[in-house]
């Protein structure tokens, strides 16, 4: 592979024709500079949960790099393996691996602007989707990962959006990442929803798309 300093390609499709080459603000280099962050569309709270193939919450075990050829062309790709502690939706492949473009191997580091990084005991509420399929496979790429935080003073477990923000309603999903919670601005002492509260509007959801269609 020629050295590079950096690395631009042009578009970032739903799905990649053939491996993982195509990307959107993709950096390799040996200590690559940062690009401005790669802009996804949020979905809706419904879109989000009827595009996954399966959404679970999980703890990540262990994040691997390796090189991989594609044709001509060479790159790096993650795994994260995660351990399941609940199947909230779909089916998933046990063991679950997910599988995405960039990570870093010695000196060489490819990124892709705007994916989620996974870190070892980090826990999410994750919506997945064309996993090994799409550069990042979960769902608008960083709307379908919610971290399970805890608070320090109480050891509440709530949920956060990837940017760690309280996630305050389900509808805020659809808000773009950094954008302040009209929940909390209306009500100073409102509570971040609680995994369990999350999960019951997931599943609500999910029953509501299931009755539309069967009512069609």
């Amino acid at each position: 592979m020629r050295n590079m300093s950096a690395l631009f390609c042009k578009i970032l499709p739903p799905r990649l024709p053939s491996g993982w080459f195509l990307a959107c603000c993709l950096v390799l280099a040996t200590g690559a500079p940062r690009v401005s962050a790669t802009t996804v569309i949020p979905p809706t709270f419904d879109q989000l949960v009827s595009r996954s193939d399966y959404i679970v919450r999980a703890t990540v075990k262990s994040v691997t790099a390796e090189w991989r050829t594609d044709g001509a062309n060479k790159h790096i790709i993650s795994k994260v393996e995660l351990e399941v502690s609940e199947v909230i939706a779909g089916t998933p492949p046990q063991p679950l691996v997910l599988e995405m473009l960039g990570g870093k191997i010695g000196t060489q580091e490819m990124r892709v602007e705007g994916a989620p990084k996974f870190q070892v005991g980090d826990e999410d509420i994750l919506f997945v989707h064309g996993n090994g399929q799409q550069i990042t496979p979960l769902v608008a790429m960083m709307h379908g990962r919610y971290p399970v935080m805890h608070d320090p003073s109480t050891g509440r477990a709530y949920m956060a959006r990837e940017g760690r923000a309280p996630l305050y309603d389900e509808q805020e999903v659809a808000l773009p990442m950094g954008a302040a919670s009209s929940v909390k601005a209306k009500q100073p002492a409102a509570q971040p929803l609680s995994p369990e509260d999350f999960v019951a509007r997931i599943k609500n959801s999910r029953l509501n798309s299931a009755k539309t269609v069967n009512e069609n």
